[in-house]
């Protein structure tokens, strides 16, 4: 169990889910917002860095075949997590709702380093692992 306060959890519950929203309405400016300046996205075949990446990537993936919906869910935050940084697991599921019905797409493991600046929380890092591609 870690340290952190039942309010700093649910910011960071918050935040991941706002994520989700973001991105998957190609709201590239604000999913670009809820990253720290300097913020990144590494996965097996992707790095997103700083905001204006963000802003850009929204418009590929506006512009793509695809339309992701992504699931955040089994969200923990590891033991050396406090009020002022933490590092948050979870599992992904993305979906692809341009296929009718929709249909999983791909299944992920997420790790977030968070940071605490100014009241607000932010992601540091995201890192996406796909374990079963």
């Amino acid at each position: 169990m870690t340290n952190i306060t039942l309010e700093n959890r649910l910011a960071i519950y918050e935040l991941l889910a706002e994520y989700s929203h973001h991105v998957d309405n190609y709201r590239g400016k604000e999913w670009s917002e809820l990253f720290i300046e300097g913020g990144k996205l590494v996965g097996p075949d992707i790095l997103i860095e700083g905001r204006q990446a963000f802003v850009d990537k929204a418009q590929t993936l506006k512009d793509g075949v695809y339309e992701y919906r992504h699931s955040i869910t089994n969200i923990y935050l590891e033991p050396e997590s406090n009020n002022e940084q933490a590092v948050a697991r979870g599992y992904g599921l993305v979906s692809d709702w341009a296929k009718k019905p929709a249909e999983l797409a791909i299944f992920v493991e997420y790790r977030f380093q968070v940071v605490k600046q100014d009241e607000r929380w932010s992601i540091a890092e995201m890192r996406v692992n796909m374990p079963y591609l």
